[in-house]
């Protein structure tokens, strides 16, 4: 019996033989298991990042759905005076057309505080939109700190942004 000869087509290379040759070893089962587990982690990381900025917010379909994430100011915050908070821009982002507010907080109190700030995303005639939150914390007696919000569905169209509520937690 004659042995066929195998040409390789240009710029390939020819098969190798398989004498001698055994395949090599099976992953262990704790090499699926550590794979496994990161991916794991990295979907239920990244569907706990999709509820904390709101993920079910459809943005002017009637009820408020958006989630409000915890920050060190929520629960035993009091309310400061909107006043602490001053948006300095507002507008959609470039590319993915994400409401987003920028803003400055001013810690107008004695002590260092946390802050959570409440932004509203409305539409030209005022109609809400979305809403997000920003947060500072450590900011101490007299300090600013430049911050922002951002929505997590995209709009279009010009919005307008307001400051709602204002929670400062002294430390």
């Amino acid at each position: 019996m004659s042995q066929q000869s195998h040409v390789s087509p240009p710029n390939q290379y020819a098969p190798l033989p398989e004498q001698g040759r055994s395949r090599p070893p099976k992953k262990s089962g704790a090499g699926k298991m550590i794979v496994g587990g990161a991916v794991a982690v990295a979907v239920i990381g990244g569907g706990v990042a999709y509820v904390l900025q709101g993920g079910a917010d459809k943005g002017g379909s009637g009820g408020d759905s958006s989630v409000v994430a915890e920050s060190p100011a929520r629960g035993a915050g009091q309310k400061a005076d909107l006043a602490d908070a001053k948006i300095t821009s507002c507008g959609l982002t470039d590319f993915s057309k994400l409401p987003n507010a920028e803003l400055t907080i001013t810690n107008h109190s004695s002590a260092t505080s946390d802050y959570q700030v409440h932004i509203e995303f409305l539409s030209t005639n005022g109609e809400h939109l979305a809403q997000s939150v920003a947060n500072a914390s450590g900011l101490a007696a007299g300090d600013k700190a430049e911050t922002s919000a951002q929505g997590a569905q995209p709009l279009s169209g010009k919005i307008t942004c307001k400051v709602t509520e204002v929670l400062r937690k002294s430390g």
